[in-house]
C-alpha cells in the first residue's frame, strides 16, 4: 500500500529532526517527554493528511499516539466474516509488504533508539479486526 510508504517516510522526517541517537535504557524523564510529544506530532500529522490516503479500498485511517506508540487505525473495504486462514493470509501479506518499507524507511531512526514504535491496524467496515503490524526496533532486526 502506497499510503503507509508516504506516512512512514513523514514519521522518519520528524523522528530525525527532534530525536538525537540515544538508547531507550538511558533515557531521562524528559526525553521520555520529548519522544511522547514526536508521537503525538506524528499523529496530528497523519490525521491531518489523512483524506489524501484515502483509496478506493480505504475508507478511514485515524491516528492516536499513546505514550511512545503511533497507533494508526485504517478501515478497509473488505467483505465480513473472513475464516481464521483468510485473516491470517491477509495479515501475513500486510506484514511482508509494511514491515520491510518501514524497517528500511527507520534503519537510521535514532527515535528508534529511544523507544518511538508504530501499531498499523486494519480493520473492516464491519468493526472486525483483520491485522496488527507492530513496527519497531525490536521488529526490525
Amino acid at each position: 500500500m502506497k499510503t503507509q510508504a508516504h506516512v512512514l517516510l513523514l514519521l522518519v522526517a520528524v523522528a530525525l529532526i527532534f530525536c538525537p541517537r540515544i538508547n531507550a535504557e538511558s533515557l531521562t524523564p524528559a526525553q521520555i517527554k520529548q519522544i511522547e510529544e514526536i508521537a503525538m506530532t506524528i499523529a496530528s500529522q497523519h490525521n491531518a493528511n489523512s483524506e489524501a490516503l484515502l483509496d478506493d479500498m480505504t475508507v478511514s485511517t485515524r491516528a492516536v499516539a499513546i505514550s511512545r506508540n503511533v497507533q494508526i487505525l485504517y478501515v478497509l473495504r473488505v467483505k465480513k466474516g473472513l475464516s481464521p486462514s483468510e485473516l491470517k493470509e491477509y495479515s501475513d501479506e500486510l506484514r511482508r509488504e509494511i514491515l520491510p518499507k518501514a524497517c528500511l524507511q527507520n534503519a537510521n531512526n535514532p527515535a528508534f533508539d529511544r523507544g518511538l514504535f508504530y501499531t498499523f491496524i486494519y480493520k473492516n467496515t464491519y468493526g472486525e479486526k483483520l491485522a496488527e503490524i507492530v513496527v519497531s526496533k525490536k521488529t526490525c532486526r
